[in-house]
């Protein structure tokens, strides 16, 4: 198992909301990795595997993400 904190704040949407990933643990290759995330609207943790969240737009880092008229990707 290994747990990473990332330096830099990384924003993403979330099925609960929008937040900044906290941390990462990854328990090897056969189990999805695990992003905690802090909400911005309520300050609560959540842990949340990598297909229910998106990175959001950073036009700094020129991540400019693509989305259809539903807001999906």
């Amino acid at each position: 198992m290994m747990i990473y904190e990332p330096h830099n704040r990384v924003e993403v949407t979330t099925p609960k909301g929008d937040g900044i990933i906290f941390l990462v643990t990854d328990y090897g290759h056969e189990t999805d990795t695990i992003y905690t995330v802090i909400l911005n609207d309520t300050g609560e943790l959540w842990q949340f595997c990598h297909r229910n969240i998106r990175v959001k737009n950073n036009i700094t880092f020129g991540r400019n993400i693509k989305t259809n008229n539903n807001g999906n990707i």
